[in-house]
């Protein structure tokens, strides 16, 4: 594939197609040729590129795990950003969870603060990618918290 400019849609269109199996299997799974596809992550002065929404909305329908490059992408153009719901494993998500996820993050956060620091108390770009797998690990558990209890609201239990 293409190498891209990082937060660029043919970047999020890429990863997309990676997560569901590469060109030939995206390309098979939405009926259309893999020049076709592969057009979708090309930069061109012609047409703004990226791949048709309705394609984007197909693929992600088939492949799920294909729709979250493109959701993280445009959460984080609304200066937002996607957290996927696991939807296997353990259904129980606790506020002990979240406060488990949280002291972790915590504990990150002293680290890169403290003494013991490589940055001398300002963070490191190697600590930062710890406090953000803390952060993700976090939001992942109160986003499962928070599902469980829209399906509690809404009759699913």
């Amino acid at each position: 594939m293409r190498n891209l400019r990082p937060a660029s849609i043919q970047s999020a269109v890429q990863t997309a197609i990676r997560a569901g199996g590469g060109l030939e299997a995206v390309a098979n799974d939405l009926g259309v040729g893999v020049s076709t596809l592969s057009h979708g992550t090309e930069l061109s002065e012609q047409r703004p590129g990226g791949l048709g929404v309705n394609y984007l909305d197909r693929m992600g329908r088939i492949v799920p795990e294909t729709a979250v490059p493109v959701a993280q992408h445009f959460a984080a153009l609304a200066h937002g950003f996607f957290q996927p719901i696991a939807s296997s494993g353990p259904q129980g998500v606790s506020v002990h969870q979240i406060a488990k996820e949280f002291a972790d993050l915590l504990g990150a956060h002293a680290a890169a603060h403290g003494e013991g620091s490589d940055g001398g108390g300002i963070v490191t770009k190697s600590e930062a990618r710890d406090l953000l797998r803390e952060v993700d690990e976090l939001m992942a558990a109160v986003a499962g918290f928070r599902a469980q209890l829209v399906g509690i609201s809404e009759g699913e239990r």
